[in-house]
């Protein structure tokens, strides 16, 4: 397995794999090269191995703050609007050490909990350490639904890469699914996955459900991720709280509206954040800053989400409402825009 060294770049990420993200900047081409190149699945472009010491330098120089992405570029040695280092944010929100906020030139990323769990425990012996990097190597969806699939039991490189490129859906591009399986095994051998782990969500042993392919079912009570495109939402797993009755969405806590169960990973328990310190003060920022969130399913697969402070004052409420009515005439003004485009195309 190749190790990379903690201050540069490793060899995967010069040559750059194929990893899908929705946040990747795209090379330019024709529209008719973009309607003929297939798409692999989302899924990490460099091993969990390397996606920690990239945590690690960027912990070395932001500690517990949220920087820009161009910012974490530069602690990673790249170019500020490199593809490599938005891959690499994509990377480390795919394994759960990263999470993002706002977007465009606002949008900012943090190390979450687990991540400086794992960063910060130095015991010579930490079942707990151990226990976080395994559910890292299994939180991208790909890697969850192969571990499912033949876990350590194994399956050959030609055989996975056949199965990768014919039976999955949607297939791999047969230029990228060797980079894949690469950074999988690295991540997997890192990571220490045994038999004994066959435990991992998704796999039916705790206590949940799994379709025939393999695709966790939850239920009422599971505490999940959600992880559209390969990108983890939730700062911290949300319990679910109901199935809706098309069977295909499902509500939880804090959030509603249905999420695609598709989407959806299980989680083993609800991870926390540190817990603040137990001041009148301080309790009472923080009971400020937690926000609600409705999020809302858009036709091509992206989604609209709109966030707002729990606490309100009445002055807050009524900016609020004019505010929307303000949104309402931007999306009618949109939808205007894109029936003329559509009229003169």
């Amino acid at each position: 397995m190749h190790t990379p060294t903690v201050s540069g770049i490793s060899d995967t990420e010069r040559r750059g794999a194929m990893a899908t993200s929705p946040k990747a900047i795209p090379t330019s081409e024709t529209k008719d090269s973009k309607k003929k190149r297939m798409r692999s699945p989302a899924y990490p472009y460099i091993n969990l191995e390397t996606a920690i010491k990239r945590a690690k330098e960027f912990y070395d120089r932001e500690g517990r703050n949220a920087a820009p992405v161009g910012v974490a570029a530069k602690h990673w040695g790249y170019e500020v609007k490199s593809s490599a280092s938005t891959q690499t944010a994509a990377a480390l929100m795919s394994f759960g050490l990263m999470q993002d906020e706002g977007t465009a030139d606002k949008r900012k990323v943090k190390l979450t909990a687990n991540a400086l769990k794992i960063l910060l425990d130095n015991r010579a012996d930490s079942r707990e350490k151990d226990g976080l990097i395994k559910q890292a190597a299994l939180a991208p969806r790909v890697h969850q639904q192969i571990w499912t699939k033949w876990g350590a039991v194994g399956i050959s490189d030609e055989n996975l890469e056949h199965a990768l490129l014919f039976d999955w859906e949607p297939p791999f591009n047969e230029k990228s699914v060797g980079g894949f399986i690469r950074q999988y095994r690295d991540t997997i051998s890192f990571a220490k996955l045994s038999e004994s782990d066959n435990g991992s969500p998704g796999d039916g042993n705790d206590g949940s459900a799994a379709s025939e392919e393999g695709d966790y079912v939850p239920k009422v009570g599971d505490y999940v991720q959600w992880e559209p495109n390969g990108i983890l939402r939730f700062p911290e797993p949300k319990r679910v709280r109901e199935i809706c009755s098309d069977g295909k969405h499902a509500l939880v806590e804090g959030y509603f509206t249905g999420l695609p169960i598709s989407e959806l990973t299980l989680q083993k328990s609800l991870v926390t954040t540190e817990p603040p310190q137990k001041t009148g003060v301080q309790s009472a920022s923080l009971s400020n800053k937690l926000m609600q969130e409705f999020v809302v399913p858009l036709s091509d697969g992206n989604h609209a989400v709109f966030q707002w402070p729990t606490t309100l004052t009445k002055a807050d409420v009524d900016d609020l409402k004019d505010s929307l009515r303000i949104l309402e005439r931007k999306i009618d003004r949109s939808q205007e825009t894109q029936s003329e485009k559509e009229k003169s195309a």
